[in-house]
């Protein structure tokens, strides 16, 4: 071994204890609560692709309300909407149904071919995907805690600027409950189309250290309700925010489903009709 390596054996051991001595080394669980390795698809906090936010609306408070409000009625109208159409009692049932048809399957399984009924195995496993299907929806439906995290979310939303990135106990806080019913809940918002979010990663200060260089920070949050949403939802929350941002006289030129304008016709600059022919623009600016 030469003088050089040696030298940087020992300065790195040197530091190594002295970090665990100060605890600036110490590192943070790898999984579960208080995770901060990186994940995979991190980007810095400065990076651009850690910025997907972009302005609510004018960016003025009261059409930011609007916004919110809105986005906060659509989801408990969905929330009713989707237990209606998959009640606690029914999904138990599909359930029971699922298992006791891939109980059949295995026990189907294990016998001779000649003992098993022609065409029995398929119509079990065509049964066992239509099932599948059914609680995979079922299970994407929202609850009640989604809407309180929802609100408790979108309380900490610049308008101006569309920057939303508290951490996740902040949001477990302000929605009072436990981290992890946060996490199950902002799962669920996003797999219904109301929120969507980067993750990002920041550096510790442990630079020239023995100990991690980056760690996970707070995901960003952004919102591309047009394109993530269900067309359903989409509008009912489209027609919402107009009615809402027309009651405060600041509707953004147009509307969900504006009517075609005649193009034999020039629009007066600043007329309504010239309005409505570009609210679907605006909307979609203010989804992303």
């Amino acid at each position: 071994m030469s003088g050089g390596t040696l030298a940087r054996d020992v300065q790195r051991l040197m530091k190594g204890a002295t970090a665990h001595l100060s605890g600036r080394g110490r590192r943070g669980p790898d999984s579960g609560e208080g995770r901060r390795v990186p994940r995979r698809h991190s980007y810095d906090e400065a990076d651009p692709r850690a910025k997907p936010w972009a302005r609510i609306q004018d960016g003025s408070v009261a059409a930011g309300l609007a916004h919110r409000e809105a986005m906060i009625a659509t989801a408990e109208q969905l929330y009713v909407e989707q237990w209606r159409k998959f009640p606690l009692a029914e999904v138990r049932q599909v359930r029971a149904e699922r298992e006791a048809a891939a109980a059949e399957l295995e026990e189907l399984a294990a016998r001779s071919p000649a003992e098993v009924p022609v065409g029995r195995p398929a119509t079990l496993r065509q049964r066992l995907k239509d099932l599948d299907q059914h609680l995979a929806e079922a299970d994407r439906r929202l609850h009640r805690i989604d809407v309180t995290v929802l609100k408790a979310l979108l309380s900490f939303l610049d308008f101006s600027t569309g920057k939303l990135f508290p951490a996740i106990e902040s949001i477990a806080a302000k929605a009072g409950c436990h981290r992890n019913s946060a996490i199950a809940a902002l799962k669920r918002l996003k797999a219904n189309g109301f929120i969507d979010w980067v993750r990002r990663t920041t550096m510790t200060g442990n630079e020239g250290e023995f100990a991690p260089q980056r760690e996970q920070t707070s995901n960003a949050y952004y919102f591309d309700n047009r394109r993530r949403m269900a067309k359903r939802t989409w509008l009912r929350f489209t027609q919402i925010l107009t009615a809402k941002l027309r009651r405060l006289g600041r509707v953004p030129a147009g509307q969900a489903m504006p009517p075609t304008p005649d193009p034999s016709v020039p629009q007066a600059r600043g007329s309504m009709a010239e309005a409505l022919a570009s609210l679907g623009a605006a909307l979609s600016r203010a989804s992303t």
